[in-house]
């Protein structure tokens, strides 16, 4: 094998790795999709609903039928401090997971905006949890969210995980926001033509975060652009700062045509990626792993969502428990009562 002088063994393989991955995300066919796995014979069930029910709206628009992102603070014992976010209120909630229970716990107001931020994602890194609102217009009656445009972060002990100010569901305490993102989106060379777009005509929709190395990832569920779906990236700590270089970057990943990121999630040695259709397209959920840095991602699995009611949108993906051989995750459904909680295991 041909090697440069002064590059580590490791190091060259992952260059390869990364060569091989962008011949197959460029070249002018997809490859072959990968493998269908079908869901562990666990059976997931909430202790009680997420969420309060809201005597006022419809079933299908109460929170525990609209979860959206979900994170864990890596404690001792194992997810003691979760928290979950719907994209119909103005809360996100805490809960825990007990063997396949998950606990539902302490609701945390996020804004006081009239509208709700329309909550996508969740993420956890350095004694922060992160929620991203869409960042983009409303889907269904296709106006103009202003309450969207926000990145919140919540300090915790990451330790144990509990909020260093004590959560309060009227009103936001130990909550900070942001609305610099949405500068970044307008000025971006290829997102600019899909700002404040509706996203039934492949406008900017935020649909997943993930926190890694320092930085905020936020995964896009639109636009689609020739076969390409992106991420935007900007500094953490930068971001909840009035001023600063936000270090703004972008990636782009072939998952195929009219297919979005429906979800971001880190994990040791990189971040997953739940792609799943832009809209209602007939588009298979997939499981990818990326590096972190780099415009290549690698298949891991297409998922078995049969058993799933037929308009559940699969968007929280969750690491259970990593291998060195398999990532277990759990999936849950905006369109599920209480998410639908299924786990998978996924081969790397």
């Amino acid at each position: 094998m041909l090697r440069v002088p002064g590059v580590s063994l490791r190091l060259w393989y992952r260059v390869i790795l990364a060569s091989v991955i962008s011949i197959a995300n460029t070249a002018p066919g997809l490859a072959e999709p990968p493998p269908k796995i079908a869901p562990e014979a666990i059976a997931w069930k909430p202790a009680s609903i997420f969420a309060k029910d809201d005597k006022d709206d419809k079933f299908e628009d109460q929170p525990r039928m609209n979860l959206s992102g979900a994170a864990c603070v890596p404690t001792t014992p194992k997810f003691t401090s979760c928290l979950i976010a719907n994209d119909e209120k103005k809360y996100a909630q805490f809960f825990s997971i007990k063997g396949n229970v998950l606990v539902p716990e302490q609701l945390i107001r996020l804004s006081n905006e009239d509208k709700d931020p329309d909550a996508e994602g969740v993420a956890y890194a350095d004694g922060f949890f992160y929620v991203t609102g869409s960042h983009g217009r409303s889907r269904t009656k296709d106006k103009e969210n202003e309450s969207s445009y926000a990145v919140f972060r919540i300090a915790v002990d990451p330790a144990t995980g509990i909020p260093k100010t004590k959560p309060d569901e009227k009103k936001p305490a130990g909550v900070e926001s942001s609305s610099r993102l949405r500068n970044v989106i307008r000025d971006d060379a290829v997102l600019k033509e899909f700002f404040n777009t509706p996203l039934a005509v492949n406008g900017v929709n935020i649909e997943g975060i993930a926190a890694r190395g320092g930085r905020l990832h936020f995964g896009l569920r639109g636009p689609s652009k020739d076969e390409h779906a992106f991420v935007l990236s900007v500094d953490a700590n930068t971001l909840f700062r009035k001023d600063g270089d936000l270090k703004p970057s972008r990636n782009s990943f072939r998952l195929g045509k009219d297919t979005g990121i429906r979800d971001l999630a880190a994990v040791s040695d990189g971040i997953l990626i739940l792609a799943g259709p832009v809209h209602k397209e007939a588009v298979p959920y997939t499981v990818w792993w990326w590096d972190g840095e780099h415009d290549v991602a690698k298949p891991l699995a297409t998922l078995d969502l049969s058993a799933i009611a037929g308009d559940a949108k699969a968007e929280i993906l969750l690491p259970l428990e990593e291998t060195g051989d398999s990532i277990r995750v759990l999936i849950m459904f905006d369109g599920a009562e209480n998410g639908g909680a299924t786990s998978f295991r996924i081969r790397r």
